[in-house]
């Protein structure tokens, strides 16, 4: 793509674009979930694995639980009070400790898969909740996927920064396109069997954790960061020309931003990418 189309981009945000990208290559960092698409696909696949029972995890999961004797054995419970019962507490670990450690917490979820089982999970997830015309859809946000087209002809080297799981979002990134080793989200261990592990290899990709891991995985800050939310304010900080804050309407996030003196563009309102 030679030319970046505006779509909902402010002027300002579209103009200082089209001024650095061109001039030389660099590095550009996005979020994924509620940046680079619409709503929050790590959760799809930590529902997909809910809808499948858990199958693939060890039947005693009593110390991720508050009820310990419940979950000594889940396949003991039906799928749908699995499910209900994980959200449940999923939501207790979001309001009583944070987002951070609400998000580590799920880890267990995902455990138990080899990569060739994780992708198929997550491919699975994307062509389930796939959908343009529902709320609760996920899809590619058109102009972030112009966005990459257009660092990819000029030679830009483009990473994807998640909290969300490393595998399952590597599994789609060629939707944007992004190589499968430019995804830089949670990691786990993998066990002697090959298996993931519910232990996570730090840093974990939240807030601070992205910045160390930008750090280690790729040696230097990235020249554009974008992302819509706290998680992602140190990233956005440490960009070296440019960075873009998506506001979902939050006013307290955006003036944060705005004080570090990052751009903030509005949530995207141009139609989405059919895919």
């Amino acid at each position: 793509m030679t030319n970046l189309t505006k779509n909902s981009w402010t002027d300002e945000i579209f103009d200082r674009l089209t001024s650095i990208i061109p001039k030389a290559p660099g590095i550009a960092c996005f979020d994924f979930d509620n940046t680079l698409i619409r709503n929050d696909f790590g959760e799809k696949i930590m529902d997909e694995l809910l809808h499948d029972g858990l199958k693939f995890v060890p039947h005693d999961l009593s110390e991720f639980f508050r009820d310990k004797e419940l979950w000594r054995d889940h396949t003991k419970l039906s799928f749908a009070e699995k499910e209900r019962l994980v959200w449940e507490e999923y939501t207790y670990q979001l309001k009583e400790y944070g987002i951070e450690r609400g998000y580590r917490w799920t880890s267990f979820i995902f455990q138990g898969m080899d990569k060739v089982e994780y992708y198929e999970v997550s491919r699975r997830a994307w062509e389930r909740v796939n959908h343009y015309d529902k709320d609760s859809g996920v899809f590619p946000q058109v102009e972030m996927k112009d966005l990459i087209a257009y660092l990819n002809y000029y030679n830009w080297t483009v990473y994807i920064v998640t909290a969300s799981p490393e595998p399952g979002i590597a599994a789609i990134s060629h939707l944007f396109p992004v190589e499968e080793s430019k995804v830089i989200g949670m990691r786990q261990e993998l066990g002697e069997n090959g298996k993931y592990t519910h232990k996570l290899i730090e840093p974990y990709t939240y807030g601070e954790g992205k910045v160390k891991a930008i750090e280690e995985r790729i040696g230097v800050y990235p020249d554009l960061a974008f992302g819509d939310s706290f998680n992602d304010y140190p990233m956005l900080c440490r960009a070296k020309q440019m960075a873009v804050a998506i506001n979902r309407d939050n006013p307290e996030f955006a003036s944060a931003c705005a004080n570090k003196g990052i751009y903030i563009q509005p949530y995207f309102t141009f139609p989405p990418v059919l895919t």
